[in-house]
């Protein structure tokens, strides 16, 4: 019998799958990063559509199947696109290449169906960061370097690397694919 549950989750990414499917990344509060399957979730009669994007903060609701986990319903928490609409054009592309940067370091840290404790309040705090105040790189680095040292990882400051990013895709043995906004070294 198929089992349901519900988390608190960050959408990291979304693909298409299939006419009317879409396959998310999620960064669940009790699960840590999940991959789950939205049917019909492309349709624009479904109800789940606008609260799907990259950076959303929803409630979902979930039933395990024998391969992928279903997303059946979701409640938008907080609208990131709420953020981008009071913002002149060139900030507003800023805020949104900022704020791919960080779900894909998330995306890149945290593993499937294991999360630390206190490591979803953390990624909150730094998108909250990232998304609302402005020139808080120094800020956002030491979260994220908090965020390192919660799930294991070495403090950056003990490593060779000058960026987030470039530690990032080294843990990762990927190449980053957003803009890097976070390059220096220092943590102020």
């Amino acid at each position: 019998m198929p089992r349901t549950f519900s988390s608190q989750a960050i959408v990291l990414k979304r693909r298409a799958m299939g006419e009317t499917d879409r396959l998310l990344t999620l960064l669940t509060q009790d699960r840590g990063k999940l991959v789950v399957l939205a049917k019909g979730a492309r349709r624009l009669t479904s109800s789940n559509r606008a609260n799907l994007e990259p950076g959303n903060l929803i409630q979902a609701f979930f039933i395990e199947t024998k391969s992928l986990t279903l997303l059946t319903q979701s409640r938008l928490l907080f609208d990131t696109c709420r953020i981008y609409q009071n913002l002149p054009q060139e900030q507003a592309l800023k805020k949104i290449s900022h704020i791919q940067q960080i779900l894909e370091i998330f995306d890149r840290l945290f593993v499937e169906e294991f999360i630390d404790e206190g490591a979803f309040d953390l990624a909150k705090q730094i998108e909250h960061l990232v998304l609302n105040e402005q020139n808080q790189a120094g800020k956002i680095k030491t979260r994220l370097n908090q965020l390192l040292v919660l799930l294991g990882y070495q403090d950056i400051k003990d490593t060779q690397y000058q960026s987030i990013q470039d530690y990032v895709a080294e843990i990762s043995e990927q190449k980053m694919k957003s803009f890097d906004f976070l390059n220096t070294h220092s943590h102020s």
